[in-house]
């Protein structure tokens, strides 16, 4: 008789590439590998427990994001942020955020808008505080909304941007803007709305804010 079809879904499995991928941008967003620091196959062979070839290719896409610095048969490194690549990172995925607003907002169904809605909670609470975790709701907040818009260019774009924006926030804490709690309410009262114009015009002004922060920070440092 025919062999019946299994009733269970398997989930897709990860690529040893993408593992590695995923511990060492861990790695390197809570300060395990540091920037300038000299990465050795040997012994990322030794900590990751898996052969030269996934290490290469991961760290190749390090590379794609801008978290990795290579020169061949000189080093390979980790790279040091400064606050001109954060500032011109920053500017870009709220360009992006902006988008992502206006083509998801009107596609929420129930589940996504309640998971928003979680989000953008965490985001306010973690930015009223003044914690750090704030970057890590922003990039939340924006890759729930790519899945959302449902635009592959979009999402491969965000891929590489989201790891780059949060390495280089390592730069320093005061040029987060713990401010943008102040667009949660307008963001989330947009979101139930599915009005995606209402969000891009909160993400406007959000971006506008950010730019002056930065602008009157740098001044001061000047």
């Amino acid at each position: 008789m025919p062999v019946p079809k299994s009733t269970v879904e398997n989930s897709p499995r990860k690529l040893l590439r993408d593992v590695v991928l995923e511990k060492m941008l861990a790695a390197i967003q809570d300060g395990t590998l540091q920037a300038g620091e000299r990465l050795n196959d040997d012994e990322l062979v030794q900590w990751l427990g898996v052969s030269r070839t996934p290490i290469r290719e991961a760290i190749a896409k390090l590379v794609d994001y801008g978290l990795v610095e290579m020169e061949a048969n000189r080093y390979t490194r980790i790279a040091t942020p400064n606050a001109k690549q954060y500032d011109e990172a920053l500017q870009v995925s709220l360009g992006i955020a902006e988008l992502a607003v206006r083509w998801s907002f009107p596609k929420l169904d129930e589940t996504d808008l309640a998971q928003l809605v979680d989000v953008l909670e965490n985001l306010r609470v973690h930015a009223e505080n003044e914690d750090r975790a704030t970057n890590d709701d922003i990039s939340d907040f924006l890759e729930l909304l790519v899945r959302v818009a449902d635009n592959e260019l979009l999402a491969t774009f965000t891929t590489s941007l989201v790891p780059r924006v949060k390495f280089l926030a390592l730069t320093a804490d005061e040029f987060i803007f713990w401010d943008v709690k102040h667009a949660v309410d307008p963001l989330a009262a947009a979101a139930r709305g599915r009005d995606g114009e209402a969000g891009a015009a909160v993400m406007r002004s959000l971006a506008r804010a950010v730019d002056d922060h930065l602008k009157t920070l740098r001044a001061a440092r000047a």
